[in-house]
């Protein structure tokens, strides 16, 4: 197990405003924020190699630190195409990219996982997607994403999780966990969701508004993502303060509760279609090279822990 430096910080009041979305209502109430620029840094392939955290209740059981040359399909599945092969053509948002293998747009580089959204006349947008489906699953305990998002118009960079067995049918019925999801280029919006439904689709969730000097994109000073996950409860935090937590006792219509069956992740950075809205072509690099990392999602760990009580 390759282990790196640290160098992540925490700071706390992450938390500006918060809307709740319910579970009859799939939108989002934003909020208009004071606007206070951050320069990031321009830098191109970046990786800050920071060093998984350690927990009193919590032990590390399984590390992707991402130190291979290339993805380990020990660990990952690539996806392709536009979703057809899966029966959901336009990834069922009628988004605009290929999902694709292509090392332009998914690569690993010093230690971190970069995916690349591109844009080519005559090609489209491209763009990677992948998935831990009978790899490596989980069920209860702590995972920690260490990452940063592009910020480019029409973008949906996503940190999430589906269940392994669809024990109780085909989404959503069966659940779906959203660690992280931004839109465009609203990189201090954190959306974090569970959705649901054995009669139709459900979803509550939460958007936690950062300041624009804590905003995620900024590949120089990654966050932290985390939920806290067991029988009764799931709680989000970033940078380990915590920023929502839902009781399943208290969702209405859960019932089969399919949060307490095993669930793999997913990584993915969606272009265009309902949910983000149409992208600008002339933001997005056309290939890898000299694309600075604000452009890009990059992953430099994903960590999980099982509880030690």
């Amino acid at each position: 197990m390759l282990i790196k430096s640290t160098r992540l910080r925490y700071f706390s009041g992450i938390i500006l405003f918060s809307i709740l979305a319910s579970c009859s209502n799939g939108n989002f109430v934003e909020n208009q924020n004071e606007i206070i620029e951050a320069n990031n840094p321009e830098t191109y392939d970046y990786c800050p190699n920071n060093e998984p955290l350690e927990y009193s209740d919590y032990d590390l059981v399984w590390l992707d630190s991402f130190n291979t040359l290339s993805l380990d399909i020990n660990n990952w599945n690539y996806m392709y195409g536009d979703g057809s092969l899966y029966g959901i053509p336009g990834w069922g948002n009628n988004e605009d990219q290929t999902y694709v293998d292509s090392e332009e747009n998914i690569y690993s580089s010093d230690g971190c996982l970069f995916i690349v959204p591109t844009f080519n006349e005559g090609v489209g947008f491209e763009s990677a997607r992948i998935n831990s489906s009978q790899k490596r699953t989980f069920l209860f305990g702590r995972i920690d994403v260490a990452f940063s998002v592009p910020e480019l118009t029409g973008v949906w960079p996503a940190i999430w999780m589906l269940p392994e067995y669809k024990r109780y049918g085909n989404w959503p019925a069966s659940g779906e966990i959203d660690l992280m999801e931004t839109k465009n280029k609203a990189s201090d919006e954190l959306v974090t969701t569970i959705h649901y439904g054995h009669d139709f689709h459900r979803l509550i969730g939460k958007t936690t508004y950062l300041s624009q000097l804590s905003k995620l994109t900024n590949p120089d000073d990654q966050n932290i993502v985390s939920i806290l996950w067991d029988e009764e409860s799931i709680e989000w935090l970033l940078n380990n303060s915590s920023i929502y937590r839902i009781e399943f006792n208290n969702i209405e219509a859960l019932e089969p509760n399919p949060f307490v069956e095993e669930f793999h992740s997913l990584i993915n950075v969606a272009v265009g279609g309902n949910f983000p809205g149409n992208p600008n072509s002339d933001e997005y690099c056309a290939s890898r090279l000299n694309c600075p990392d604000v452009k890009k999602m990059i992953i430099d760990y994903i960590a999980y822990y099982e509880s030690s009580k």
